[in-house]
């Protein structure tokens, strides 16, 4: 009621005695029944909170108990109920993770107790509205459902969609393969961070019509590792009837970790952290565990699949690729696609990347020179002949990006579209107008795909002014898809399903275009691509 001009007495008790009828209790009971920021679910009641566009958002809501003490390494349990009215105003505290300069996350409060959703619906009633879950990127090790990117108020809105984002756990708390160390109990370990995810999933198909939401009708999407957990999901056992449809945006299936490799990791952190076996690691605080993984990520270049998930033999029995291509995920719809420059991000980080020519890169990136091999030169050659005005950098930026996005992508398409035949696959073209080194870069589309172009931390990738129309495009069509498993609207041409005939994929600008993608066999052969796509 606060907020609201007081009516005349008469009104006043006229309206109360109206609500005591309608909810058979007291007047107290208006808060539950006619305020439209409550939602009763497995849990309890649950106390919302509208939002500046109309939509009303549940944050921090727990979906499972914490991980802490005992449970440490141990698979998520189911949630407890709560007793009073659950205040789910504001956004729970974030997964462990090192401090970083570029994730702001990084420098919000932290807790092993992170395992919390947030809900955003137009509202609370019994509509059935398809329902949208995002799982955040971040490498594994950073990130976080609260960042203000991933605010699911401008979508839900407008495509009268339940929005969910979801935390869960990170790094050495969520992908420390401890099976050989600690033997069955602990086979799971490794991939903690998925079976988080499963959990939420579980407790959206559960709960979600509380909130206006479809259980029958739920659409998973992520970035970067989030979309390589869209991608593990689709493999994984424990995930499948969860979902109904899946969109991976930049991120595949080529970081997953062999036992041999994770296990030696985890020999290398507990070095860092001092301990020698789980009873150790489950003494540590936090802190010591977050230190102990920083240290672990300075020393070791490749951080970024250090930790992630774990082809264990349990929660990932086989490598989820090829358990797709077998039809694990023949009855999801799937869309998925990258970003033309996708690698260019990284000059951010490491000034002048863009720079350098492909053999001066390759030794500091294994995953390029395993994919590349011998065959470096003549794939080299290939790219500078399609790109007569090409830089040794351009080639570099080029080749990245397709050996670790776009040629991993296409792989699942192919694999999907072989079992499932709404499968689709675009390519989002659209530059930074800020800086000419970032191009089409990773992530870049997310605030597009949100709504949210006013995002602080995005201005110096997209501008201070960029372009709505191209918002309405990304949001109509992840709408369309989750609501019928077609993209196809009112926003882009045409767009033809994907199967290794025709390849069809959507090229995602201010004016859309459809065109072939090259096999993952002509990538293999040399033909990486032909020219680059023009930008609209």
């Amino acid at each position: 009621m606060a907020g609201r001009r007081i009516p005349p007495l008469i009104k006043k008790i006229g309206l109360a005695l109206l609500v005591a009828a309608l909810c058979f209790g007291p007047v107290l009971s208006l808060s539950g029944c006619g305020s439209g920021t409550v939602a009763t679910i497995g849990q309890g009641k649950a106390q919302g909170k509208a939002t500046s566009n109309g939509t009303v958002a549940f944050k921090g809501i727990p979906y499972a108990t914490p991980p802490v003490g005992e449970l440490r390494y141990k698979p998520p349990q189911p949630p407890k109920p709560w007793g009073n009215t659950f205040e789910a105003k504001d956004f729970g505290k974030v997964a462990p993770q090192p401090e970083d300069t570029s994730e702001g996350s990084s420098r919000s409060q932290q807790s092993e107790d992170c395992l919390t959703l947030n809900v955003w619906t137009p509202k609370v009633d019994k509509s059935n509205r398809p329902v949208m879950v995002f799982i955040h990127g971040g490498g594994w090790t950073g990130g976080a459902s609260s960042d203000p990117l991933y605010d699911g108020a401008a979508l839900s809105k407008r495509g009268d969609v339940t929005v969910v984002t979801l935390n869960y756990r990170l790094g050495a708390l969520g992908f420390l393969y401890l099976g050989e160390t600690g033997g069955p109990e602990y086979a799971q370990s490794g991939n903690l961070g998925l079976l988080d995810q499963a959990a939420a999933l579980k407790w959206v198909g559960a709960n979600i019509s509380a909130f206006g939401g479809d259980p029958g009708n739920i659409t998973i999407f992520g970035e970067s590792a989030g979309s390589m957990s869209v991608c593990a999901l689709m493999g994984m056992p424990a995930a499948k009837g969860l979902f109904r449809r899946a969109i991976a945006e930049s991120g595949a299936l080529n970081t997953l970790r062999s036992t041999d490799y994770a296990y030696s990791v985890t020999q290398r952190f507990m070095a860092h952290a001092g301990v020698t076996d789980v009873a150790g690691l489950k003494s540590l605080s936090v802190e010591q565990i977050v230190k102990a993984e920083t240290a672990q990520m300075k020393e070791e270049f490749q951080a970024g699949t250090m930790f992630g998930p774990v082809i264990d033999g349990s929660v990932l029995p086989e490598p989820p690729l090829h358990v797709i291509a077998a039809g694990s995920a023949a009855g999801v719809d799937f869309m998925n696609g990258t970003n033309l420059d996708e690698v260019r991000a990284w000059t951010q980080a490491i000034p002048g990347l863009d720079s350098l020519s492909i053999k001066t890169v390759i030794p500091f990136f294994p995953m390029l020179e395993r994919a590349l091999g011998p065959s470096v030169d003549s794939i080299e050659a290939s790219y500078k002949s399609r790109r007569p005005d090409a830089t040794e950098g351009d080639i570099t930026m080029a080749v990245g990006t397709d050996v670790l996005f776009r040629v991993p992508a296409i792989r699942v398409a192919e694999a999907q579209s072989a079992k499932q035949s709404n499968t689709w696959m675009y390519l989002f073209t659209w530059p930074s107008p800020v800086n000419k080194h970032l191009g089409s870069c990773h992530g870049i589309e997310l605030p597009f795909v949100f709504g949210n172009l006013k995002d602080p931390g995005m201005v110096k990738y997209i501008g201070s002014d960029p372009p709505q129309k191209l918002a309405d495009i990304m949001q109509d069509t992840w709408i369309a898809f989750a609501r019928t498993g077609n993209p196809n609207n009112k926003s882009v041409p045409s767009w033809k399903a994907y199967d290794d005939q025709t390849r069809a994929t959507m090229i995602l600008n201010v004016k859309p275009s459809e065109r072939a993608t090259p096999t993952t066999k002509a990538f293999r052969a040399g033909r990486l691509t032909t020219t680059r796509p023009e930008r609209p």
